[in-house]
């Protein structure tokens, strides 16, 4: 049996995660302290929540990412990707009135590895191999535009939710790629491939991002919606 001490303390506690807050409340409109207040809790939205159920974003772990191009495939399995909690959000844009949500990541340091399967053409060359891989960007921008919706929870509170989003992804320093047995290990044509494809970085990772950010969004925003269904809109937004 508990004593009345312990129950006490115990309901203490469970008051106090009740009332605990991923984002410190601003006022409407206020874009200058929403910005501060996501990129405060940053560290907290790409980590573990066994909680809510939620996986890390930092790493990122997914099955498989497959590329399908008219020149390229390409299957990135079991891939993982580690940074994200380096990324500092800017130039937020939140208008509660129109439900749309402007927000840019800066991210210094992005790292994907994982074993893939690839044939077909890389621009100009030609590629084929199995094996290990690392893509290592140096510095990365990624502009999300969001279509938001409420909805009513179980407690007849108001939640944020996104309803769809579109992204365009841009790498703003070099890129490296590493691909393990390329042609099967035949040394010359592997190193022929990847000189052209860590010289021509912006083009050849032009043709291959759309896959893997598809997934890697689509991860991150379905995070994103068991968070917000943590934080009623009353609760992060004061009315003026």
């Amino acid at each position: 049996m508990f004593s009345i001490f312990e129950i006490l303390a115990l309901t203490t506690l469970c008051a106090s995660v009740a009332q605990s807050e991923l984002l410190a409340p601003c006022h409407r409109n206020d874009n200058v302290c929403f910005e501060k207040s996501i990129n405060d809790a940053l560290p907290a939205i790409f980590s573990e929540n066994k909680a809510l159920g939620i996986e890390s974003s930092d790493p990122l772990k997914l099955d498989l990412i497959e590329g399908d191009m008219p020149d390229i495939k390409f299957k990135f399995i079991s891939p993982i990707t580690t940074g994200f909690k380096k990324c500092v959000v800017k130039n937020v844009k939140m208008n509660l009135d129109a439900l749309t949500l402007h927000e840019e990541l800066d991210c210094p340091n992005l790292e994907t590895t994982g074993k893939y399967e690839i044939s077909g053409r890389l621009i100009t060359l030609p590629i084929e191999g199995s094996g290990d891989f690392k893509i290592s960007a140096g510095s990365y921008n990624i502009i999300l535009d969001f279509d938001l919706e409420t909805v009513v929870g179980d407690d007849n509170k108001v939640y944020l939710s996104f309803k769809s989003y579109k992204q365009k992804n841009e790498a703003t320093a070099p890129i490296s790629f590493d691909f393990k047995n390329l042609f099967n290990g035949q040394k010359d044509q592997a190193d022929n491939v990847l000189t052209f494809a860590n010289q021509n970085w912006k083009q050849v990772f032009h043709l291959l991002q759309e896959p893997i950010w598809n997934e890697n969004i689509k991860k991150i925003v379905s995070t994103g919606n068991k968070l917000l269904r943590t934080e009623p809109l009353d609760q992060m937004f004061i009315s003026p």
